[in-house]
């Protein structure tokens, strides 16, 4: 668990991205060429112009620069996303919805039965899932937290899941647990689909942050042989763990990236699993496409 950091200066959740790195500096009293030396530490490498720029307000982070932004926040000695979540959203052209994933123009529909406009209303600051494989080799629960930021005013999230080829939607059950309760679910019968939406509890103006807890139970039953969440946006703290049962557990496990869930990898490594069958893989700063893990039973 993290620990509860102490060193937060007295910033308003209003206050822009500048005004806080500016504080945040102050308040630890580092001078830039220190914070730029401890950041080169980590192998991550930016100018001293650069982080003046940021504090003064004439630039701000960019994608690409997600990942000093966490280690600036770690550096600094702030929660989790305290200044992540006061970076200006970029003008992004539009693009289809759930353009990275093979299954986008079911999910478009799904969405259009539910609520087009909610889609990209929201951006995912951190999202922190377990996956359950049970004793039948089948993935019986998806459990996540999940820290938003509202980019335009929203009072709800989309939330989508998969079932494996042959999957009965009706046995796929999306719930809202804290924060948020279960709306509007469609279902697509022939391919296993579902997407519902997590009602907030408040609505969100530009800005604003939301903590919700979800799951999604599938009772289908079918083997199961990866899972991979996708991220339209990049920028994602992204945390995901499968946890296999003790009588169920595969020979071989490994993480992989693509920018497109139907396009070749990007990334493979084999991962390591603790005594108690589990694997995780923690991507401080997803980009924008799918990371997954993939096992083999024998």
């Amino acid at each position: 668990m993290t620990q509860a950091r102490t060193h937060v200066p007295d910033v308003g959740p209003e206050a822009p991205f500048a005004d806080a790195l500016r504080a945040a500096i102050a308040h630890r009293g580092l001078a830039l060429n220190r914070i730029q030396a401890r950041l080169a530490d980590r192998g991550l490498h930016v100018g001293v112009a650069t982080l003046s720029t940021w504090q003064n307000g004439s630039r701000h982070p960019r994608t690409g620069s997600l990942a000093v932004v966490t280690a600036l926040e770690e550096l600094l000695d702030l929660p989790t996303g305290w200044l992540a979540v006061r970076i200006p959203p970029a003008v992004e052209a539009p693009t289809r919805p759930y353009a990275v994933v093979a299954n986008a123009s079911t999910l478009t529909r799904l969405l259009d039965e539910v609520r087009r406009d909610a889609h990209g209303r929201l951006r995912s600051v951190t999202v922190v899932e377990e996956i359950v494989i049970g004793a039948d080799h089948s993935l019986t629960a998806k459990r996540v937290i999940q820290t938003m930021v509202a980019v335009r005013e929203a009072d709800r999230q989309i939330v989508v899941h998969q079932g494996e080829p042959g999957s009965d939607a009706a046995k796929i059950v999306p719930r809202g647990l804290t924060g948020c309760r279960t709306g509007r679910v469609a279902r697509d019968p022939e391919g296993g689909a579902v997407l519902g939406e997590l009602l907030l509890d408040r609505t969100l103006t530009v800005g604003d942050t939301a903590v919700v807890h979800y799951e999604i139970a599938d009772l289908n039953g079918f083997p199961s042989t990866q899972y991979f969440r996708f991220h339209e946006w990049a920028g994602t703290h992204h945390v995901l763990e499968i946890q296999f049962h003790r009588e169920a557990m595969p020979v071989r496990v490994t993480e992989f990236r693509r920018h497109h869930s139907g396009g070749p990898d990007v990334l493979r490594r084999e991962l390591m699993m603790t005594p108690d069958g589990r694997v995780h893989v923690v991507v401080p700063a997803a980009p924008r496409g799918v990371i997954g893990i993939d096992w083999e039973w024998d």
